[in-house]
């Protein structure tokens, strides 16, 4: 009688494991869903001068601006990679100290608010340089880029948020955003 509660428990057991790595080896080789969020490479200057129908000064004077533009960038992304690494330093200690860690995340808040602002005035500066008819199509190709990379319009209906953090994009590891809440009037 031993021997076949002995036998069950080992084909249970080999039962068990086939299950566990079949279920592993198709999450690691399924496609993707259709449905999922992909962030979208920045567009290359060529399409970008198309899409505006640049002139030839509007092309020079942006050529001019970029370089400027992409070192603060870079700068401000290195920092802010420094300042998260620092804070995952500090997470990984036994028990970090709550002033260590919000004075961090206080940083990395500021940085972000840097990068934005450098976004902001680079925008303004293109702006200046652009007809009244290419911002449209500019603001028009913004847009439509926002919306094939899956963050689409921030605010749901009546202006409230729809599940995202802090800056509403996408971070990374972060998967496409949920459904809306339900509405209270939907109760």
């Amino acid at each position: 009688m031993k021997r076949y509660w002995l036998l069950y428990l080992v084909i249970f057991s080999l039962a068990l494991n086939l299950g566990t790595i079949s279920t592993l080896v198709y999450l690691r080789y399924r496609e993707p869903t259709a449905g999922a969020a992909k962030e979208l490479p920045p567009m290359p200057m060529r399409e970008l001068w198309g899409a505006l129908k640049l002139e030839p000064e509007q092309r020079q004077a942006l050529r001019e601006l970029f370089p400027d533009h992409r070192r603060r960038v870079m700068e401000v992304r290195l920092a802010l990679a420094q300042k998260r690494q620092e804070l995952f330093d500090l997470l990984q200690q036994e028990s970090p100290a709550d002033a260590a860690l919000k004075a961090k995340v206080q940083e990395i808040s500021t940085l972000q608010g840097q990068l934005e602002e450098e976004m902001t005035r680079f925008l303004l500066e293109l702006k200046k340089r652009l007809k009244p008819e290419q911002h449209q199509a500019f603001l028009k190709l913004v847009q439509a880029r926002l919306e094939r990379g899956g963050l689409g319009p921030p605010h749901g209906p009546r202006g409230r948020h729809w599940g995202r953090g802090p800056g509403m994009g996408m971070g990374p590891g972060m998967g496409p955003p949920g459904p809306p809440p339900p509405s209270p009037e939907s109760k």
